[in-house]
């Protein structure tokens, strides 16, 4: 019943910011009623950089997967990354693809359950670092294309420094509380002793630290996965007929990732088309028709390469029961 009202209450959220996107949409001048106006060798682009951001996808987890000793192929990385989309894609939450993920692996590695919830809440945690990095500076970068939106345009880029700020925050705090002096310090006298997980995770952490090369590698490849990523939106908007510059979208992709990422809508559905007509309207007075349009064929070129995980999926090692995944609300994101 939970799940049913979290789906219930996400599905009606992605409907309202669908609506409240299309309302602004003239279907007199939209590649909605007008298909053929579509170029599909942008389009065609955009698939395939949608696909090098799931390949760099794979290898920044494989990084860290490395980073713990966990001997594991870059190919069935890049596997368990499509399934992990794939999941994400049909889940009622976003939390189903890495729980996907995490218990595939933990077949292959039943010894080292935990280790592996870990490389996974490491793996998001370097893509939150990557996209506030990107964020600020692109923020320091282009000031002065921020400085003045509209009044909605100007919540959303606040809302965002505080997110991505709060997150950079919590990620430096992990990693200082796991140092050995912290955790030492926490644990003298066996206080904890009750609870050896919360001694373990921090042991875990430490570990990246340790290993900082891999650490670091896995944080390069983020952003360039990020750049992929973002760029196969911006083939999306050509595909549609907008001549906006890739620097702007660039600008704004790092916001609507962020809070579009967030599990308040399905797949980031409808949050994700409302960011777009907003930014893009402000940063280049981009059509509202265009921006949602871009929006949601990026979303198909990214969505393509999820539906292609069900090929690994149907693998027999690879099937799982819906009720392995646990609760829609178990915590394993980013």
């Amino acid at each position: 019943m939970k799940a049913f009202f979290v789906f219930l209450l996400k599905f009606t959220l992605t409907a309202v910011c669908l609506g409240w996107a299309f309302s602004q949409v003239d279907f007199s001048h939209s590649v909605f009623t007008q298909p053929g106006a579509v170029d599909y060798r942008w389009l065609t682009a955009g698939a395939a950089l949608a696909g090098l951001s799931v390949v760099l996808l794979g290898i920044r987890w494989w990084c860290f997967l490395r980073g713990q000793g966990m001997q594991v192929s870059l190919g069935r990385a890049v596997e368990l990354i499509m399934i992990d989309g794939l999941f994400s894609l049909a889940s009622v939450s976003g939390l189903g693809g890495s729980a996907a993920r995490i218990i595939l692996l933990m077949r292959d590695h039943p010894d080292r359950k935990l280790v592996i919830a870990m490389t996974v809440m490491a793996d998001h945690l370097a893509g939150m670092v990557s996209l506030a990095l990107l964020f600020f500076i692109i923020s320091a970068a282009h000031f002065e294309s921020l400085a003045d939106p509209s009044a909605l345009g100007r919540g959303v880029i606040h809302f965002a420094w505080f997110y991505l700020g709060g997150g950079l925050a919590m990620v430096a705090m992990i990693f200082i509380f796991a140092s050995p002096p912290f955790h030492r310090r926490i644990h003298a006298n066996d206080r904890f002793a009750r609870w050896p997980l919360m001694k373990r995770i921090p042991e875990i952490y430490d570990i990246y630290r340790k290993n900082w090369r891999l650490s670091l590698a896995g944080l390069a490849v983020s952003f360039l996965m990020l750049g992929a990523y973002f760029s196969s939106y911006f083939c999306g908007l050509r595909a549609v007929g907008g001549d906006t510059s890739f620097g702007t979208v660039m600008t704004a992709m790092p916001v609507i990732d962020a809070i579009s990422g967030m599990p308040i809508s399905i797949a980031g559905v409808g949050v994700r088309e409302k960011l777009f007509e907003v930014l893009l309207r402000d940063l280049a007075n981009v059509a509202p028709e265009t921006a949602v349009a871009a929006s949601l064929a990026g979303f198909a070129c990214n969505a393509l390469w999820a539906l292609l995980g069900a090929l690994f999926f149907l693998k027999k090692r690879d099937r799982i029961r819906v009720s392995e995944l646990g609760s829609p609300s178990s915590p394993t994101h980013q």
